[in-house]
């Protein structure tokens, strides 16, 4: 029989208190706040238990190097009410590691070397947030979150790829923080349908398919600096109560009709795209929408049937376009609006008739294009606040009607 070699019975020795469990906190600083701030200096402990005094509700800092949550070390604390274990080089949490912490509701373990969460390791907690930021994930495993009670999880800026079905079982989630990882694929029904706020920018995803995202709940969903090239009507048709999209800085080239309409979104953002088309019933029927942002494409056309039936639009942007020609009647839908920005295009042309039965816009501008002469006949008689054509070709600057 081979024996050990006697550094490693060492290390073991060291690890280990005299019942055999393994030592989790070993020569670190434990910062803990109850109506006033303390600090410990611990030099080996296998639990927070054994350190953290009970009685009064507790927050606790962790600092210094704790590479694995073992069995047990954040254990029955009837006080602890907030958890920071942040930037400690943990790599590993046990099973078992947390438990009977019915106070607990913020768990902080962002910036830390783990690359995966097993399965069941939260489970029965009572928490509010859940922060796992700026880790390595790379896995989740079946039943990661199962019987969590958690109304905010982040996980940004890991490197999880995909999400499959089962990571979430009987789990109530409000937010959910996906944001900066190289996700290219979520299966159908892999997320809570609990959800309310849904934040995925900086992933790989390439499309928007119903029926991956089917959550009646969710209002906003962020998609920004995606690979999505294309918008196909009814992808949105599985999320009824959505009001805040966010889909710039993908690969959009147009818009068709029957993605938006009768949706209730009320802010929608599509700027830094590659959109030179937008359907002329694009926007038809959006009884909600106050913000809408296109600017940063190729549009060329300006469509002077775009956006009827909204009638809370308050802020329209259609900058850094390309559009050369502003036709009759361009505003005749748009009434109450407080801000039409279409600057830096190449308009060099305005029909005498571009602002017949146009309802109302607080500020117009038309700053920063090709137009060589300003006619204030134009306006004349019209209800504009105030329009901005500076930066044009023409020497008079601003006008204003």
């Amino acid at each position: 029989m081979c024996s050990l070699p006697l550094q490693l019975l060492l290390a073991i020795f060291l690890l280990k208190n005299s019942d055999g469990q393994e030592i989790t906190f070993k020569n670190v600083t434990i910062k803990y706040t109850t109506d006033s701030k303390n600090e410990l200096k611990v030099a080996t402990a296998e639990s927070l238990k054994k350190i953290v005094p009970s009685g009064e509700k507790v927050s606790v800092n962790v600092n210094g190097d704790v590479p694995v949550l073992y069995e047990q070390s954040i254990y029955d604390l009837q006080n602890l009410k907030s958890l920071e274990i942040t930037e400690v080089s943990l790599k590993e949490i046990k099973p078992g590691a947390f438990g009977n912490l019915p106070l607990l509701r913020n768990l902080d373990l962002s910036k830390n070397n783990l690359t995966e969460i097993k399965s069941g390791t939260f489970s029965n907690l009572n928490l509010t947030v859940i922060n796992l930021m700026f880790n390595s994930i790379r896995s989740l495993q079946a039943g990661t979150f199962k019987n969590v009670v958690v109304q905010e999880l982040k996980l940004s800026a890991n490197s999880l790829t995909e999400f499959p079905r089962g990571i979430f079982e009987n789990v109530t989630l409000k937010s959910l923080y996906l944001n900066s990882n190289p996700i290219h694929t979520i299966s159908p029904k892999a997320l809570p349908i609990s959800l309310k706020d849904l934040d995925l920018f900086y992933a790989q995803l390439e499309s928007i398919d119903p029926e991956i995202f089917d959550y009646p709940e969710l209002t906003s969903l962020i998609l920004d600096h995606n690979q999505i090239k294309f918008l196909r009507p009814g992808d949105l048709k599985n999320l009824p109560r959505l009001e805040d999209l966010t889909l710039s800085y993908n690969k959009l080239t147009e818009i068709p009709e029957g993605v938006f309409n009768n949706t209730n979104i009320m802010n929608l953002k599509l700027n830094y795209n590659q959109i030179s088309t937008v359907a002329t019933k694009a926007f038809d029927d959006m009884p909600k929408l106050e913000w809408l942002d296109i600017s940063k494409n190729k549009l060329t056309l300006w469509d002077n049937n775009w956006l009827p039936g909204s009638p809370e639009l308050f802020l329209f942007f259609v900058d850094d376009n390309q559009i050369t020609e502003i036709p009759d009647e361009a505003f005749k839908n748009y009434n109450g609006v407080f801000l039409l920005s279409i600057e830096n295009n190449k308009i060099s042309k305005i029909s005498m008739k571009a602002f017949h039965n146009l309802g109302h816009i607080r500020f117009l501008s038309l700053a920063s294009n090709e137009l060589e002469s300003w006619n204030p006949d134009l306006v004349a008689n019209v209800n504009i606040g105030e329009i901005d054509v500076s930066k044009n070709k023409f020497n008079s600057g601003k006008g204003s009607g």
